[in-house]
């Protein structure tokens, strides 16, 4: 597979425009693009306007101390929604309509995935100590318009592995599985780049990573399974010039522990939200909140 056949090297706009061609694809874009104002953006800028409208945890972790900042990472970090954007244009170029109504469902998703890990955040906000770094132009944009309140489960973690994920499930749809192999490994290989960025750049704790395993295994327990989970862990923090090998083993021995005990959690809950809620109340409360956010009440 030669550089320009890969999906990081797709133009954003020209996916975007793409994806837009067709009508139930844009309908579901506009669910999707709806729930992230609403869920996400909507959510968080209502916590810093109104602070105590739900409490505030500080869930750093020890081990985050041991993983350096390296803030080159940065473009890694914020590439996560271009990252499916690409992957469903890819598939319409490809595949055109005879993938329609797959990529509906996919965009469809994405939109899901931020109403379902708002159930953990309208109970709890989440927070990680990060240092102020201002040297790079798109950390100015961080600091300046991220108020860094929803840290567990991860979006971000979320997003990339249902795209790499669902890309699969759609490739076996089509029966194009084999064909598509090389672009089902690079969007896997990519969606664990950007998983590592998240604790590069001080944006999330090691505690995000498995919290967001875990929200995708209870959002669909088909698409990321157990051993899904492993498959993808066991590749991760793999570059021994950013971390040593110690500390690559304490890492990975702690998500999959930490998601083993979520699971487990999750068969005396009655909902699967309560179990990360429960975790959240074992950290540093940083700002008392004055009720649990009704559900609509964004």
């Amino acid at each position: 597979m030669t550089k320009k056949e890969h999906i990081a090297d797709r133009s954003v706009l020209f996916s975007v425009f793409k994806l837009l061609q067709y009508k139930k694809i844009r309908k579901a874009g506009l669910f999707c693009a709806g729930t992230a104002l609403r869920d996400f953006f909507g959510l968080q800028y209502k916590q810093r306007l109104l602070p105590g409208k739900a409490p505030v945890y500080g869930v750093d972790h020890p081990l985050d101390e041991q993983i350096p900042f390296i803030p080159e990472k940065v473009d890694i970090y914020l590439d996560f929604v271009y990252f499916w954007i690409r992957a469903a244009a890819f598939l319409m170029e490809r595949y055109g309509t005879a993938a329609e109504e797959a990529v509906a469902s996919f965009v469809e998703a994405m939109g899901r995935l931020y109403s379902f890990a708002a159930e953990v955040y309208r109970q709890g906000f989440s927070t990680t100590r990060r240092p102020r770094y201002f040297k790079k132009f798109r950390f100015i944009i961080i600091h300046t318009f991220d108020p860094h309140l929803m840290c567990i489960p991860s979006l971000h973690v979320m997003v990339v592995c249902r795209a790499y994920t669902n890309f699969r499930a759609i490739a076996e749809q089509l029966g194009a599985e084999d064909a598509l192999a090389p672009y089902i490994d690079e969007l896997k290989r990519g969606a664990q780049a950007i998983t590592e960025s998240i604790l590069y750049v001080k944006q999330h704790s090691v505690n995000c990573i498995p919290a967001a395993f875990y929200a995708l295994s209870a959002f669909d327990p088909a698409l990321f399974t157990p051993e899904e989970m492993e498959a993808f862990s066991q590749e991760l923090f793999m570059d021994a010039s950013h971390i040593n090998p110690e500390t690559r083993e304490a890492l990975l021995c702690y998500i999959k522990t930490l998601y083993y005990d979520f699971m487990e959690q999750k068969n005396t809950e009655k909902d699967w939200s309560q179990v990360l809620v429960n975790f959240l109340e074992t950290k540093p409360l940083l700002i008392p909140g004055t009720k649990k956010l009704a559900q609509n009440s964004i």
